[in-house]
């Protein structure tokens, strides 16, 4: 499949100035997953199933937020 018409989105990370380590992206995935009543197994340090669909993680700057770091989860 192509990779722009894959589900993506953003996980809420409250340190936007600090490079998210994996396990600041685990739990910030974890509260995301919690508070919108998802189901969220860690599988490795860069992937987790999110209601039985595999997600790759990624840790990084968001394009256009002038150096913010954010967490991103895009359906593999």
């Amino acid at each position: 499949m192509l990779k722009f018409l894959k589900k993506a989105f953003w996980v809420p990370y409250e340190n936007s100035t600090a490079y998210p380590t994996v396990e600041k992206a685990h739990q910030a995935i974890a509260e995301y997953c919690d508070e919108n009543g998802h189901t969220c197994v860690f599988s490795s340090a860069d992937t987790v199933i999110i209601d039985d669909v595999e997600y790759e993680i990624y840790r990084g700057l968001e394009p256009g937020s002038r150096g913010n770091y954010g967490i991103k989860c895009r359906e593999k």
